[in-house]
């Protein structure tokens, strides 16, 4: 999508100095800054430290850095840098499906471009998929729903290029619709905030931030037309894992009648866990909670306590909301049955 009416990915594969590049997410909306590296570590430490964030970007990135690996250190790519890269992030099940594809390209491979190429079409294939499942939610969203809740950042920036539950609203965009999107802040790391609104500005979507807490009472008003979020596993039986929130919403959503959506690719489908109990959910660091972190007036970035010095925190990074709460999940093959 667009950054300063430039068309970028979140994630590449950087033809010039042969090595993967991305947007580093922890600096926007203050900066836009590119970053690539030869080393295989420095990518897994860009998952980890959210560098590079949303379940299908991760994935890619992941493809990526693989490739980067096998490239780069081909003797330990089975016995140390898969192990590596699955231990990165615990939750988005995207990371194992690229890793497992991954392994099994790995041991076919007759070359490091072998690798490299088989990393970029699986890129692609994320961002067709995407592409695809925007047009089927449009569909859905078309049906007068203007006026579209989202929470978090389930943008292009979380999924390559076109994102999950924003590919619709693209979608209705290029078709001369005009949709308005309520933003979730989404704390506590505000990828509301940071990035969805930022996402949206620079796509010319019309867009108002609004503190996690106020999604119920504007349901009850009846200034939202559909709730629309994107996933980072999806269990055998549909319950689903999405950023910390996800669950209250569909709660308020169910109870004021509105239409739930879900919006993933099959890539975010795990047909081995039988149910939301099963998926693994992340537990964050407390500093996420008891710190904040922003620019001043004069462009400085400080870090900030805005809790009680000493206090604990309890910081998992994801939720499960249960299928019965969902009104359709959204693939790119239309709704998931």
């Amino acid at each position: 999508m667009k950054i300063a009416g430039q068309h970028h990915r979140a994630v590449e594969w950087s033809v010039q100095q042969q090595c993967p590049r991305w947007l580093n997410q922890c600096l926007l909306p203050f900066a836009v800054r590119w970053r690539e590296s030869g080393d295989p570590e420095t990518i897994c430490q860009a998952i980890e430290t959210m560098e590079v964030r949303g379940a299908p970007s991760i994935g890619a990135f992941a493809a990526l850095g693989l490739a980067l690996a096998f490239a780069r250190d081909e003797a330990r790519f089975f016995s140390h840098w898969l192990p590596r890269f699955r231990a990165t992030r615990p939750t988005a099940v995207n990371l194992f499906h690229a890793c497992d594809a991954m392994a099994q390209t790995a041991s076919e491979a007759t070359s490091a471009q072998h690798m490299i190429a088989a990393a970029c079409a699986y890129a692609d294939a994320e961002v067709q998929r995407n592409q695809v499942m925007g047009e089927h939610l449009a569909e859905r969203l078309a049906t007068g729903q203007r006026r579209i809740l989202t929470h978090c950042n389930a943008g292009w920036l979380a999924a390559v290029d076109w994102g999950t539950a924003t590919s619709g609203i693209y979608q209705l965009q290029a078709q001369g619709e005009s949709p308005f999107v309520l933003v979730d802040e989404t704390r506590p790391r505000l990828q509301g905030a940071r990035l969805t609104a930022w996402e949206l500005q620079q796509q010319g979507i019309d867009c108002c931030l609004q503190a996690d807490g106020a999604a119920a009472w504007m349901m009850q008003q009846g200034k939202v037309d559909a709730v629309v979020t994107g996933a980072d596993r999806i269990a055998a039986n549909g319950d689903v894992a999405n950023k910390i929130g996800t669950y209250a919403l569909s709660l308020a959503a169910k109870a004021h009648g509105i239409p739930f959506y879900v919006a993933a690719p099959l890539s975010t489908m795990d047909a081995h866990c039988p149910d939301g109990q099963h998926i693994p959910i992340e537990e964050r660091g407390s500093e996420e909670l008891t710190h904040a972190q922003g620019e001043t007036a004069d462009g400085k970035m400080l870090q900030l306590r805005i809790a009680s010095p000493g206090v604990s925190a309890a910081n998992p990074a994801f939720d499960v909301t249960p299928y019965a709460n969902i009104t359709a999940i959204i693939c790119e093959h239309g709704q998931w049955p």
